[in-house]
């Protein structure tokens, strides 16, 4: 479900966990892992499920690629910045500190949804 205005995509190792679409990742001993809190440093975002151990495919943050993402929440507003959350979610954030890695493209209803981000051009750590 890879969107065609999709930038470059990089096959890496999985980590030890399945990994679906729209999940975020960073990059732990040689493998890639979900982000699991807001101050983590995304490396970038799943673009089709993968299997633990095997190859997965990420847009890497600072592309400009638009990817779906996956929300922590509702109440995620086109325009907002995104930075990592738990299980490899996107969460909205301005709060000093937190690294943003994208904007939404679109807002979220629910946790779990599948929304369009732009990945920033660099990461940007909140003021």
């Amino acid at each position: 479900m890879a969107l065609a205005t999709d930038l470059p995509i990089i096959p890496l190792t999985n980590g030890a966990a399945d990994v679906s679409l729209g999940k975020v990742v960073k990059l732990s001993s040689g493998a890639t892992v979900v982000t699991s809190a807001v101050t983590d440093a995304a490396f970038g975002v799943v673009t089709e499920d993968a299997e633990a151990g095997g190859q997965v495919s990420v847009a890497p943050a600072g592309t400009g690629a638009i990817v779906f993402v996956e929300a922590s929440a509702s109440g995620i507003a086109v325009g907002d910045p995104l930075a990592p959350a738990a299980s490899g979610r996107a969460a909205k954030t301005t709060t000093a500190g937190h690294k943003s890695f994208g904007t939404a493209l679109e807002a979220s209803t629910a946790a779990g949804e599948l929304i369009k981000c732009v990945l920033a051009p660099s990461l940007r750590i909140m003021p």
